[in-house]
């Protein structure tokens, strides 16, 4: 330990030595994984420094589903139904998605998606069904189209949990002949 001056008085100040294998006054900081900030339990703030996953329970956690084309469910006109999920442990998450609708020999009225919390249930807008704001994406769109794919984007919506539960992305689409399916993905990044 060496004694620094402050003014005129004497100051107590730890200036080499280590703590942990850490230099004390290094120029190359050691890297920290904080498990408990303090004595209100605030837990797991370790993320990522490098391009891999953040660990189950750890800021930047990121969980994702995608249903491909190829496995597409068909829609029934005006009816929401669930084309994937993914189940977020408690905490706080940001969850977005797509949808794709896949049109063939339709006549339709209005495109919608949204992340819910109720199975084959399009959310209430705005800030309904326990979610954040703007949970629901729609689009009024009259067309005749012979073979089409039109992508719905979802953005991100803040969904906060005491418990696991289950996220549901939904599509729904109105329309009087031919077929629609959809496929998409739903995507989960923790925040806290």
């Amino acid at each position: 330990m060496a004694i620094a001056w402050r003014g005129s008085a004497p100051v107590a100040g730890i200036t080499s030595g280590s703590i942990d294998g850490a230099t004390i006054g290094a120029s190359t900081p050691s890297s920290v994984a904080a498990t408990t900030l303090s004595s209100t339990g605030v837990t797991a703030l370790k993320g990522s420094i490098t391009n891999d996953s953040a660990a189950a329970g750890n800021i930047g956690e990121f969980i994702t589903s995608t249903v491909a084309a190829a496995s597409a469910v068909a829609l029934t006109t005006a009816t929401g139904r669930d084309v994937t999920s993914i189940s977020l442990t408690a905490g706080d998450w940001d969850v977005s998605g797509q949808v794709d609708f896949v049109l063939a020999g339709v006549t339709a009225t209005l495109f919608q998606s949204g992340i819910s919390l109720a199975t084959n249930t399009l959310p209430s807008q705005a800030g309904g069904s326990g979610l954040g704001t703007d949970a629901l994406t729609g689009v009024p769109l009259l067309t005749t189209i012979l073979s089409a794919t039109y992508a719905q984007g979802i953005a991100p919506v803040r969904i906060s949990l005491a418990a696991t539960t289950t996220v549901y992305l939904v599509a729904q689409a109105a329309f009087s002949v031919g077929t629609t399916t959809a496929y998409g993905t739903i995507r989960a990044r923790r925040e806290r």
